[in-house]
């Protein structure tokens, strides 16, 4: 019982982590709106780009220092609760020198806490960090859900004691019983996995330049969610019922019906939630629905990016604030082009051209360049539920113990080679694309290997490979 108070403790106090930096964020965003069109230059993520390649040079040389942190950690909450007041009561005054200030602060304290959140995340297994990220998004829901139906003044008070929350959380030691504190003893990752993830990297810059433009200019002249009366509170319902479907939907599916995900499918998801926006905007002039829908979809988007940087850093040997803070970089540098582009040009609305052109381009995305299945990309979720869905990484011998199995169990060679594929966590679609086989084919071979084998599923599989099971059978029963 206590082990399990504890589990579920770590869980909340890594929730709070990406909880408080997405609604801070957000919070940030709204207050410097206005000061985005004012000065194509000036806005939160460009700020953020900056700050992540000061603090990674300095990192990179000096390191987390160890005694420092915790006192650090309280006082970047003290400049991430200062630039909200300077947001909210400065920038009036003095443009946009309190605006730049502000949003220096701001990105200096975010990089700071996503650098710390990056450790904790990176030494806990995936499973517990999915939990936590689902939690979170219910958490980002329901703050969604309040501030868009109270004043600003109500809205900032509840902000302000965010950054101190978060802070607090990733000072909290739990009894949990678990390994979380345990970097993972398999490395998949390494530079060369760089260039397998180019595709996928592409597809998640896109959507976030795409959805910056969006962001920017549906929102000019009707308000930022977290204005109350200005914004369209009906819709920015919508949008947290489509989150809180997706986290039913996600808690069913990966942990009750112990089912893998496959990050280019969740991708595909958060596109086509784009594509109906879009879709609607052009055929029905129905601009509200962008706001329900890439409201959704960018939360979605941002959780897997950051379930993706901490399986990457969990399975790597770089540090994790090396993997963290980079790779926050895919968000926050399109996001930065984006709101550029849209204060530049002076986009305050969106015309049916570009509505139409944004839709082309999000439809070729999701029909011809998301269906990425390289073995890194495979691998970014394939330990999601633990044993049961985890790959075997390359550097275990894999081909050599299928390919001993095959010959003591009596495989033929194409068995053999799409039983390595399994093992290795691969899903039947992407084995199908590599061997130029159809997904039929690959199903048929799989149901002789199981036959053959006498397992059930990809766990016992996994097992009799391994060694786990059968130990000492000494090759084909007789």
């Amino acid at each position: 019982m206590r082990k399990l108070a504890g589990r579920r403790m770590a869980t909340a106090a890594m929730a709070t982590g990406f909880f408080v930096w997405y609604t801070c964020s957000n919070w940030v965003s709204a207050l410097s709106y206005d000061a985005s069109f004012s000065y194509w230059w000036l806005n939160k993520s460009g700020a953020v780009v900056l700050a992540t390649v000061l603090l990674c040079a300095v990192l990179s040389r000096a390191g987390m220092p160890a005694r420092a942190t915790r006192a650090i950690d309280w006082a970047a909450a003290v400049a991430y609760a200062g630039s909200f007041v300077i947001l909210w009561v400065g920038s009036a005054s003095y443009p946009p020198f309190a605006d730049v200030g502000a949003l220096g602060l701001f990105a200096l304290a975010e990089c700071w806490m996503v650098a710390r959140w990056g450790t904790r995340y990176a030494g806990s297994s995936i499973n517990e960090v999915a939990r936590a990220l689902v939690l979170a998004i219910v958490l980002v829901a329901a703050m969604k859900c309040v501030t868009a139906l109270v004043p600003q003044e109500v809205t900032m008070a509840l902000m302000l004691p965010l950054p101190f929350l978060s802070m607090a959380a990733l000072g909290a030691r739990w009894e949990d019983g678990s390994s979380s504190s345990e970097r993972a003893a398999e490395l998949w990752f390494g530079r060369a996995s760089l260039r397998s993830f180019a595709r996928i990297v592409v597809a998640m810059a896109v959507f976030f330049f795409m959805w910056s433009i969006l962001n920017m200019t549906l929102k000019h002249g009707t308000g930022h969610y977290s204005f109350g009366s200005e914004a369209t509170p009906a819709y920015t319902l919508l949008s947290q019922m489509i989150l809180l479907l997706f986290c039913a939907f996600v808690g069913w599916w990966v942990f009750e019906r112990r089912r893998g995900l496959d990050i280019t499918v969740v991708w595909r998801f958060t596109y086509v939630l784009m594509a109906l926006a879009l879709f609607m905007l052009v055929a029905f002039g129905m601009a509200q629905f962008i706001q329900a829908f890439t409201g959704a979809a960018v939360v979605v988007a941002k959780m897997f990016l950051w379930l993706a940087l901490a399986n990457v850093a969990h399975h790597s040997s770089f540090r994790p604030f090396l993997v963290f803070c980079p790779g926050m970089l895919l968000y926050s540098l399109p996001d930065w082009f984006g709101r550029c582009s849209a204060s530049f040009l002076g986009l305050e609305s969106l015309n049916p051209a570009v509505a139409s052109f944004l839709l082309v381009v999000t439809v070729v995305m999701t029909a011809f360049f998301l269906p990425s299945r390289s073995p890194d990309v495979q691998l970014l979720l394939s330990d999601l539920n633990g044993p049961a869905h985890r790959a075997i990484g390359e550097a275990d011998g894999i081909d050599g113990r299928c390919a001993a199995v095959g010959e003591a169990y009596g495989l033929s060679p194409r068995e053999v080679e799409i039983m390595q594929y399994l093992c290795k966590g691969r899903s039947r679609p992407y084995i199908a694309e590599t061997l130029y086989l159809s997904e039929n084919t690959v199903r048929t071979h799989s149901r002789r290997i199981y036959g053959k084998l006498d397992v059930h599923d990809r766990q016992e599989l996994l097992d009799l490979v391994r060694g786990e099971e059968r130990a000492g059978a000494g090759g084909r029963p007789g």
